[in-house]
């Protein structure tokens, strides 16, 4: 059965664009098109496809489930895993799922090549070198380890990576510092590496803002889906979002000035009041914290949220739109409608979070239409 109060749209042409405009700036790097967490809650199973399609030379995972996901679907193309896995995990990929996996510590080293030993078939690996990023890998001076690995019989050094902390921030010092960092571990590791390894660094910001030319590989996320993780930047113009959010108007009320409205009464009227009632809330995945925050379009006009963001309803204030607003009008939570637009950035700048938050939320818990 269909749902009536809330649409989440998703354009396979939109993303298969971004893609494909991604694609043809970073050749002749290849391209890994990230779409864990169910591709940013865009739907992995639907996208994947569309993904090979426009060029991706490899799908960044992070779990199993999401690598069975598209060896299920034959699609030919490389999986990369984009966190470190833990023990239980490997042995399961090892045996079906064909990933390369990402190593930061000699523990996971050892393990992949024993498991490449006992297999008779070595485990292709990507050396996660930590230049700042700080959750995961070898720090870039940690030389004698990383010789070490290289050294392991039962694995294949197919990349060698880095992830940049702050390429989406004002100030890209640091970004260039990680590139400097990086590049003097991989000039050391240059004897003890195939020369065709896979360098690999730039995110989706790095990607649009800085030069690229000496990576063989680039891990894109977000431009792809056609958000950005920060205001500092903008994205080029040929990456359009490819996720939209729509509900109805479920009730218009007149409130006189002075009345409270929503959990806590956190929100009084100052005046005379039309208040409409919208059937979403955060259990359809729209933030709890855009309480006195939010803005959505009706009309074409911007309408603020008023009053505490309820579990399945949300209260806006339409006394300003000059034209009669009635049951069941369109209401835009992400998106366009007449030459007014609301953004994941935008939304997520006004609590505090990042587009891939709402992203997430309103793809996991509720039905999307593909276009």
């Amino acid at each position: 059965m269909n749902q009536h109060h809330i649409e989440v749209i998703v354009s396979a042409d939109k993303f298969k664009n971004n893609i494909s405009y991604i694609r043809e700036r970073v050749q002749p790097s290849e391209l890994c098109v990230v779409m864990k967490a169910n591709a940013y809650g865009h739907g992995l199973k639907d996208l994947a496809p569309t993904a090979v399609a426009a060029g991706a030379d490899y799908i960044g995972i992070c779990t199993n489930p999401e690598a069975t996901i598209i060896r299920d679907l034959g699609l030919d193309v490389k999986l990369l895993r984009l966190r470190m896995a833990l023990s239980q995990e490997l042995q399961e990929s090892i045996e079906s799922l064909n990933i390369e996996e990402q190593i930061g510590s000699i523990e996971a080293a050892n393990y992949l090549s024993e498991a490449g030993i006992n297999k008779g078939k070595k485990i292709p690996v990507h050396i996660n070198i930590d230049t700042g990023m700080g959750r995961s890998g070898f720090y870039s001076n940690q030389i004698d380890e990383l010789k070490r690995v290289c050294g392991l019989s039962g694995i294949d050094i197919v990349g060698i990576m880095t992830h940049f902390a702050s390429s989406d921030g004002e100030d890209l010092d640091f970004t260039r510092k990680q590139i400097e960092d990086f590049y003097k571990a991989r000039e050391v590791l240059k004897d003890y590496v195939d020369h065709k390894v896979l360098t690999h660094t730039h995110n989706s910001a790095a990607t649009v803002r800085v030069s690229n030319e000496s990576n063989r590989l680039v891990r894109v996320g977000a431009a792809c889906y056609g958000v950005r993780t920060s205001q500092d930047f903008e994205n080029p113009p040929e990456l359009e979002p490819v996720m939209s959010v729509k509900t109805r108007v479920a009730q218009v009320r007149q409130v006189p000035k002075g009345k409270t409205i929503g959990y806590g009464s956190l929100f009084t009227t100052q005046r005379d009041s039309l208040i409409a009632s919208l059937p979403v809330g955060f259990g359809e995945g729209y933030p709890r914290s855009l309480f006195n925050k939010g803005i959505v379009l009706i009309k074409g006009y911007r309408c603020p949220v008023v009053g505490r963001v309820s579990l399945n309803i949300t209260t806006v204030d339409i006394t300003d739109i000059p034209e009669p607003v009635e049951w069941g009008d369109e209401v835009v939570l992400i998106g366009t409608q007449g030459s007014e637009e609301i953004t994941f950035e935008e939304l997520a700048d006004k609590f505090a979070s990042v587009h891939t938050e709402i992203n997430l939320m309103a793809g996991f818990m509720n039905q999307v239409s593909y276009v």
